[in-house]
């Protein structure tokens, strides 16, 4: 029997359309609640909470016409949002490095904060890198030279664009099969491997669930970020899915015994 998951998504057109074709490929019961805006706006909300309040009181205040959406009853609840570590206000008179620096502190709290997919009140959060579009920032659904993709800081605001020229772009997401996005899956899992060790393979699960916490990642990120000005592109929210059916009948041993190369 399915468990009911929450999604709760950054945007409101391109993230739906994913992960309705992501998870129904799956067969999981779900919903998805669009946030609408980007994950400072969210974090702003918390801390002026003092990080002490439901994130569906949140969501339904911000929402109401969401709310029968929110009134199911749900086993688990995912965060989908990109780092967009180049976010600023208006005006903004502070370097990108400075920017950069504070927004990455924010989105630390949230990812130490947001643990618990379990627990309906707070959540898990999957953090991409930079974007959302990094899913498809390749030329094939495992394409070994993503293992090299990184985004400098200063094309941050360029990379939708520089996304488009990918083989991957030209396919629309309703075209996408299942082993797709098991390959897309295991190509970021390898990528995750190759960021903690510059080794391109499969993880063993344990592994896998200790270098996957956002938390864990976004350290990793950060000193990279202070070390080189790039960050390496990754989109973890792939990752719903290994989290949802674990290793359970070795679902997560066969995504790379099934790789369509």
């Amino acid at each position: 029997m399915n468990k009911k998951i929450l999604l709760i998504v950054e945007g409101e057109k391109a993230e739906p359309k994913i992960f309705k074709k992501l998870l129904s490929e799956y067969t999981l019961d779900f919903e998805i609640y669009c946030f609408g805006t980007n994950i400072y706006s969210l974090y702003k909300i918390m801390k002026d909470n003092d990080f002490n309040v439901n994130i569906k009181d949140i969501l339904i205040e911000l929402q109401p016409e969401q709310r029968d959406i929110l009134s199911n009853t749900f086993v688990y609840t995912y965060l989908i949002f990109d780092l967009d570590p180049h976010h600023t206000k208006k005006d903004d008179s502070r370097t990108i490095e400075e920017i950069v620096k504070d927004n990455i502190i924010k989105v630390k709290k949230m990812a130490e904060y947001f643990i618990d997919e379990t627990d309906p009140t707070i959540g898990k959060l999957y953090i991409n890198y930079p974007m959302m579009e990094s899913y498809k920032d390749c030329d094939s659904t495992f394409d070994e030279n993503y293992a090299f993709k990184t985004t400098k800081l200063s094309d941050i605001k360029g990379y939708k664009n520089i996304v488009s020229t990918r083989k991957m772009s030209n396919i629309r997401i309703d075209k996408y099969q299942k082993s797709d996005f098991s390959n897309l899956i295991a190509q970021n899992i390898y990528k995750l491997n190759y960021i903690f060790s510059k080794n391109w393979g499969k993880l063993k699960y344990e592994s896998y669930l200790s270098l996957s916490e956002a938390k864990n990642l976004l350290n990793k990120q950060s000193e990279i970020i202070n070390e080189n000005q790039f960050v390496f592109v990754i989109n973890t929210s792939l990752f719903i899915v290994v989290d949802y059916f674990g290793n359970k009948n070795s679902f997560y041993d066969n995504l790379f015994k099934k790789l369509t190369l």
